[in-house]
């Protein structure tokens, strides 16, 4: 079975395609599509997390107990992080490259 690695990394602009990843990522998780799942906002999609009071209710309501991640140097950079308490906040780069080696499929939304 899969592992996966689901980077979300679409903004206001594009909002739909960060729902589509979302919903991907909830339901692997729900119905067990894969065996390990990750889930990464990154970038824009983590300015529409601290913005937008619908798209965040939503992420929260899709993951119940699953916390995503976002990056850090980010959050912390555009003084966002308090908003993003609902996720783990790390720095990306390092991690990413991480989740690959350890055999993680990438999908990208």
């Amino acid at each position: 079975m899969a592992k996966l690695l689901v980077i979300i990394a679409s903004g206001k602009e594009a909002k739909e395609k960060a729902i589509a990843g979302l919903l991907f990522a909830a339901n692997s998780i729900k119905f067990g599509w894969a065996e390990s799942v990750e889930i990464v906002f990154f970038g824009p999609s983590q300015d529409l997390l601290a913005e937008d009071e619908s798209f965040r209710d939503m992420v929260v309501s899709q993951l119940g107990e699953y916390k995503p991640i976002a990056c850090k140097f980010i959050a912390d950079m555009k003084g966002y992080s308090d908003k993003l308490d609902f996720t783990r906040l790390e720095y990306i780069g390092e991690l990413v490259n991480k989740f690959i080696d350890e055999g993680y499929t990438p999908m990208v939304f």
